[in-house]
């Protein structure tokens, strides 16, 4: 599994609202391989910052593929993309 952080370029919300339904198409044509996901935010309430996505994927340049492919990287809206290796350890099952 993959651990994929995203974190948003400054200002980029109109960015995000144009791309978020093919975004969400995205999502749902690889729901298989996305174990959970969901935005950042600076407050519970506050708009999206980022988004930490976490993988089943074999290998590391498989989830790079996978996030190369995501409407909203592909559009510009993610300042940075960090993909590292994850282990579930807690809870268990």
């Amino acid at each position: 599994m993959y651990a994929i952080v995203c974190l948003d370029r400054p200002d980029s919300a109109a960015l995000r609202d144009a791309h978020r339904s093919a975004h969400q198409e995205f999502l749902k044509l690889h729901a298989k391989r996305i174990v959970f996901g969901g935005p950042l935010k600076n407050t519970p309430e506050g708009a999206s910052t980022g988004a930490l996505i976490v993988v089943d994927c074999a290998t590391r340049k498989e989830a790079e593929d996978l996030i190369a492919a995501d409407p909203l990287y592909r559009g510009g809206v993610y300042e940075s993309v960090a993909v590292r290796a994850f282990k579930k350890v807690f809870p268990q099952g």
